[in-house]
This record gives structure tokens, sequence and C-alpha cells, in this order.
């Protein structure tokens, strides 16, 4: 069995939304490998709270999809939270883990985008879909939040 983790922070209604569509579209396109792949190679979705990081959990994912608002030019704290909880125990073991994240911010996603980049290079975990990073409403990136979870549960189940 196959596991991806969605790890986010989605403080606010339209956040949670956003959580809720992107875990929905990648259980879809899991459910789809799955049918492929049969029972004996099964991928499961795990909702992740960042507040409460579990290195077993993150040591145990084949797959991860991040996500976080941007806050003052920067990633959620919650989501750094779980950064600083989980660094030393897995980053020589989850080398190469595939993965991506998705940011939305009010105003400006810069700072947070290059944080995210910054933290995963130094994780060397390896981004397999574009980052879906945005200002404003969610609805006009629905199909870049649906192409970033077919990538990584392609990427799980290959």
């Amino acid at each position: 069995m196959s596991t991806i983790l969605v790890v986010h922070h989605s403080p606010t209604p339209a956040t949670r939304g956003l959580a809720d569509f992107l875990l929905d579209a990648t259980r879809d396109a899991a459910e789809m490998a799955n049918e492929v792949l049969g029972s004996e190679q099964r991928i499961d979705v795990v909702e992740v709270n960042a507040l409460e990081p579990d290195i077993d959990q993150l040591q145990a994912a084949d797959g991860l999809i991040l996500g976080t608002t941007a806050n003052f030019g920067y990633i959620s704290g919650a989501l750094k939270h779980y950064f600083d909880s989980t660094f030393y125990a897995v980053q020589q073991d989850k080398r190469g883990l595939p993965m991506s994240w998705w940011i939305r911010g009010g105003y400006d996603t810069t700072g947070a985008a290059k944080a995210m980049r910054s933290i995963t290079t130094g994780y060397e975990w390896q981004p397999c879909a574009e980052p879906v990073e945005f200002t404003g409403d969610i609805e006009p990136h629905h199909e870049e939040l649906k192409d970033m979870a077919q990538a990584v549960v392609g990427q799980v189940a290959s």
C-alpha cells in the first residue's frame, strides 16, 4: 500500500474549501489509480493538520501535497511548525519524495513561494507537479489543483 499525505493549514472558510477541493481531487485520482493497480498496490490519501506533525506518518509516506496560506510574506506558522518538527527526523530517509504544494494569498505569494522552494529543497524532496500559487478566488484554479493532484498520484502509482 502507498500513502499520499496532504499536509495543510486552512484556517479560513476559503482555504478550508480549497483544502477540501484538493483532497477530493487527490482521492478521485487515487481511486482511478487503484482501479488500474488492483488491491495489492492501493494508494490511500491521508489528510494531516500541519499543527499535528507525526514523524512516523511522514516516514511512511510515498507522496506529499502541502498547502498553506501566505501570511505576511511567508508560509503559515503552522506549516513552518510541521517543517521544524520533522526535518531532522526524516531528511535523510525521505530524499526524492514526490511532492507539490498550493499557496493561497490575499495579496501576494512571492515570499511564501520562495520559502516553500527553499525548505523543500533542504529536505531534498522532488517536485513532480507545478505548484499552484495564487491570490484571490479559488475557483479559477480548480483545473491546476486537479492537475497537481493527478500528477502526485501518478508519480506514486508508477
